[in-house]
């Protein structure tokens, strides 16, 4: 019985927040988003509370009209650093808009609702706004100061939350990401087994590959902190291919079968690789596919060989060769996916 006497009083604070948390009060503290949250989903449901809905009604109004304000305001300033905080208000606007679409039509009758068509201020906000993050990102990662490079950080996420798609976010996470490391690790994993010498040829960088800096990568299994790891999902390795066309050519009463071979074969070796910032989280996963490919032609010719085209003459110096080894295929499909991950730190 004591048991249920001690939760009195917790319900009865719960109910005492609840009552305090009216759309009333919401909208006398002109929290006018949180009445909006509030009542909302209840009118969607069919609940009309008139009050509450006129509270709604005024909050959606007084709300809209402000960002409208803050957006002239901010435009008339003719700043670049403006647009980031513009773009932000559209998505509010919008999605106060979009919280009432559900509203039966007599509610938003009364409450002079309107759709509203940001569609084309909105895109041109963001491009503008995404234009000045990523100069500003850059602008503070090339100044050599680890306090711009933290600084840029802030910019980096208001990119984010503007556009996660971002062309340059990845990139801009990842310079940042190395200019604060106190090491760079990576780490390797796959679900194929690899020859001797795989991961040393995809880690293998020359000095002149990696970014000011940085004197070397700590490859790990399973590193604690790494700043990439690269996952190997897929090897495929074509079997050897002879292929052979055969014809004849005639040149002074004599006759020569000509016979041109091709040798191939090929590997292609393909994942991803992810990429952590300096907590561990993951802020990107770009996809690879590399290939190795070996290709040798050669022509052969049975009969009189006066009778070969001068084209057929230059080709008979051409012979067979060995074909390589899957092993030494992965190994150069290995040292191209190397380039590509020094490609990838040098943006």
């Amino acid at each position: 019985m004591m048991k249920y006497l001690r939760l009195i009083p917790l319900l009865l604070l719960g109910a005492m927040l609840a009552a305090c948390n009216t759309a009333k009060r919401l909208y006398e503290a002109q929290q006018y988003d949180q009445v909006i949250q509030r009542v909302a989903p209840e009118v969607c449901k069919g609940k009309l509370n008139a009050k509450d809905i006129n509270y709604l009604a005024a909050s959606y109004h007084k709300a809209n009209q402000a960002d409208h304000e803050r957006i002239q305001a901010l435009k008339a300033t003719g700043q670049p650093d403006v647009w980031p905080e513009i773009y932000q208000r559209y998505c509010s606007m919008k999605g106060r808009n979009e919280a009432l679409k559900c509203f039966p039509n007599k509610v938003k009758k009364g409450m002079n609702y309107v759709k509203l068509d940001l569609g084309d201020d909105m895109m041109a906000a963001r491009n503008k706004a995404e234009g000045y993050l990523v100069a500003k990102s850059g602008q503070m990662l090339s100044s050599g100061s680890k306090s711009d490079a933290e600084e840029a950080g802030k910019y980096i996420e208001q990119l984010r939350h503007t556009n996660r798609e971002n062309a340059q976010l990845l990139d801009l996470q990842k310079k940042r990401t190395l200019f604060l490391a106190e090491r760079v690790e990576f780490g390797f994993s796959s679900d194929y087994t690899l020859p001797e010498g795989f991961v040393d040829a995809v880690f293998g960088f020359d000095a002149g590959e990696l970014p000011a800096g940085i004197d070397g990568v700590h490859v790990m299994k399973n590193p604690k902190h790494p700043f990439a790891s690269v996952v190997v999902k897929n090897v495929a390795v074509s079997p050897t291919r002879l292929d052979e066309v055969s014809f004849k050519e005639n040149s002074g009463g004599k006759t020569v079968e000509v016979s041109d071979h091709s040798q191939n074969k090929s590997v292609a070796v393909s994942g991803f690789v992810n990429y952590f910032d300096t907590d561990g989280k993951r802020i990107g996963t770009v996809p690879f596919e590399v290939k190795s490919a070996f290709k040798n032609d050669y022509t052969t010719i049975k009969g009189d060989r006066e009778a070969c085209s001068a084209e057929t003459l230059n080709r008979l110096d051409t012979k067979p060769v060995p074909v390589p080894t899957d092993e030494s295929m992965l190994i150069d499909a290995a040292k191209k996916l190397n380039d590509l991950i020094a490609a990838e730190l040098r943006k």
